[in-house]
């Protein structure tokens, strides 16, 4: 037999077409076949003779087997898979999750009432009646009560980030009597359900959920609440991010942030473990491992001994399964429950398109709890006073709510999933990755990222990428390449030493310089504090690359003052046209639109203002540097006239963000 391209020759003449697979492919090359090698045995070819529905007959097995295999082949591919329960097992493999449906998201503002105390200037909320509500108080929409949100986050009124205090009562003499408090809380469409199952098998135990809405696992405890099985992307994770409450007991000298910083992150070896997996009907799976319970999830150290290459002609003493590259394991993929132990999960259900309602809608409490410490309250029924205060409204509409994912959605997002590999790499990815962690371990603001330095001046490559040097140690070489191989590496090395500069060595190559800042209660930007860069530091290291250092470092803030001069039209009040000026800069300025090494462009500047209803010219536009004083400004000093060309302000080479810290009195207009 040989092969020819894309036929196959049996003896000399039998030629085989394995291209045509379709079943008019197949008849017709049936029928040719026939015809040439076996003429005299048949002969009629018409349509209805009995011979013709043999040929047909095998054309349809073949059509069919082929269609078989394109198919099988193309659901083993996550490009091209159409059955959803094939695509959400590749999905999986590629490490994504799909999502069986998306609760809506908003921000609830909730309220108390605090009792004033002192009086005059004095007047003051009385900081012992301030609420601490747990997470998970639950407020109903009140045009659908089947649409329940809950909260994510503790709701702890002492933390003045994003608290609002607001005038409630006063007494016949004007003094304050109670005042009105507000906080935002993230809040997700999701009700809590509780189910309890006992485990029969103690190999890969797994336990299927029945609902086909579930957002998330909330807990999975066993043994009456003894036992905390924690969840991982996969099994063979051991460790996870855990938070624990800011509080001197915990945390020593860093509880001094606790206002801005309630918990800090830490990193925790989970023996007891579960993964989730969906299934192709949208039911979830909680998946265990297979450790003995009498067998902690210790990391094992081979033995020296037992290692070896196992070469042709060498002894045999590699006897464990060892991978050479990491000789460290753990014992088991998670300890699984015990026969027939009692699992109790507790998870959140709900989502979908219908959960995304519009403001002002959810404005019932339906289920609250707090976190309550009466050895302050003097007064018990003021205390119940302020608790029967509180309420909730959403002042902005929920939104994110969808069904399960579509067969497109999971097939690109597992896509993007296994691009991104969960892990940072890139610039961009330490950026998205300081931006994203969770603001109860700290709120980051601003992050600008970039390498640490270059490679050591004094390394033979930095030494010969200068031409010169290059070229006088090719002529060294070739002097010295008769010489001894000890006298040419001496020779060598000699001319690199002489060529060594006083210059220090830099830092690890492969470090990253990672520059931050935070917003104060005012969102003016301001240093993140101790506690904030140590959750970051946390959070960062369980994504980064192994042989990459990330220093986190103090961003620079410029404060800025803008002075500009418009002419008007005559027909327009001056006033109100300067009024909306300064609202355009304003707006221009405001922080949010602001990054680390954004230029000011005076030219935009100058455009935006001359857009402005009623301006007939922009004479001029002056930016200065505000610094210290009595205005609390940076005390980074910055040279605006310098570093200006052709109408741009650049920067500084050290990472900075221009700021408008006060932006009613920083920004000045006036008419001509």
């Amino acid at each position: 037999m040989a092969i020819q391209g894309n036929k196959k020759t049996w003896g000399n003449n039998t030629n085989i077409n394995y291209i045509g697979k379709d079943f008019d492919s197949l008849k017709q090359n049936l029928i040719q076949y026939t015809k040439t090698y076996f003429p005299d045995t048949y002969s009629d070819f018409n349509e209805s003779s009995p011979g013709m529905v043999f040929i047909e007959m095998a054309a349809y097995v073949g059509d069919v087997l082929s269609f078989y295999q394109d198919t099988q082949l193309k659901e083993s591919m996550l490009a091209y898979a159409t059955e959803k329960k094939n695509l959400i097992a590749l999905a999986q493999t590629m490490g994504y999750k799909p999502k069986v449906t998306a609760p809506a998201v908003t921000n609830l503002t909730v309220y108390q009432i605090v009792p004033a105390k002192g009086t005059g200037v004095n007047n003051v909320p009385d900081t012992n009646y301030y609420l601490k509500i747990k997470a998970g108080m639950q407020v109903a929409s009140s045009t659908n009560s089947s649409i329940i949100f809950r909260t994510v986050d503790m709701v702890d009124f002492a933390n003045q980030t994003d608290r609002q205090i607001d005038v409630w009562q006063r007494n016949a003499n004007g003094e304050i009597l109670f005042y009105l408090i507000s906080k935002k809380v993230k809040a997700i469409s999701a009700t809590e359900k509780e189910v309890s199952v006992s485990i029969n098998d103690t190999n890969y135990p797994y336990i299927d959920l029945a609902d086909t809405n579930i957002i998330q696992i909330e807990s999975v405890k066993s043994n009456s609440g003894q036992t905390l099985w924690y969840e991982v992307p996969y099994l063979a994770q051991e460790s996870i991010f855990v938070e624990k409450a800011n509080v001197e007991s915990n945390t020593g000298a860093l509880s001094l942030e606790s206002n801005t910083v309630p918990y800090i992150l830490e990193i925790k070896k989970v023996p007891h473990r579960y993964s989730v997996k969906v299934n192709s009907d949208n039911t979830t799976r909680i998946q265990f491992g297979n450790g003995n319970v009498l067998l902690n999830d210790e990391v094992i150290l081979p033995n020296s001994k037992n290692v070896g290459l196992g070469l042709a002609n060498s002894v045999k003493r590699l006897n464990e399964g060892i991978d050479p590259s990491n000789f460290l394991k753990t014992n088991t993929f998670g300890i699984a429950p015990q026969q027939n132990e009692l699992i109790t999960i507790k998870y959140l259900v709900g989502g979908g398109v219908e959960s995304n309602v519009n403001s002002g809608d959810l404005n019932s409490i339906a289920s609250i709890e707090y976190d309550e410490d009466l050895t302050s309250i003097e007064n018990i029924n003021l205390y119940n006073t302020v608790k029967s205060s509180v309420a909730a409204e959403n002042l902005e509409p929920a939104v994110g709510g969808r069904d399960s994912e579509s067969i497109d959605e999971i097939r690109e997002n597992a896509l993007a999933m296994f691009g991104s590999q969960n892990r940072a790499v890139t610039k961009e990815d330490y950026q998205i990755r300081a931006l994203s962690m969770p603001e109860k371990y700290g709120s980051v603001a601003k992050v600008y990222v970039s390498a640490d330095g270059e490679i050591d001046n004094n390394s033979p490559s930095s030494i010969l990428a200068n031409p010169k040097n290059l070229q006088e140690f090719a002529n060294l070489v070739e002097s010295v390449k008769d010489l001894s191989k000890t006298d040419m590496q001496r020779e060598l090395v000699k001319y690199l030493s002489q060529k060594k500069t006083n210059v220090a060595e830099v830092n690890n190559p492969f470090a990253i310089n990672m520059y931050v800042l935070g917003y104060d209660n005012n969102k003016n930007l301001i240093n993140l504090n101790k506690a904030v860069k140590e959750n970051l530091k946390t959070y960062i290291g369980e994504y980064r690359i192994v042989t990459d250092a990330v220093n986190i470092i103090d961003g620079f803030v410029v404060n800025i003052g803008v002075d500009f001069e418009i002419i008007c039209y005559s027909n327009y009040n001056k006033r109100e046209v300067v009024t909306a000026c300064i609202t355009e800069m304003q707006n221009y300025f405001n922080i949010d639109n602001w990054t680390f090494n954004k230029p000011i462009n005076i030219s935009e500047i100058e455009l935006i203002l001359a857009n402005v209803e009623g301006v007939m010219s922009v004479p001029s536009v002056k930016i200065t540097n505000l610094c210290g004083g009595d205005g609390n400004y940076s005390k980074n000093k910055y040279n605006i006239d310098e570093a200006t060309k052709n109408k741009i302000i650049y920067p500084s080479l050290d990472p900075c963000v221009f700021e408008v810290k006060y932006p009613n009195k920083d920004i000045k207009g006036r008419a001509l």
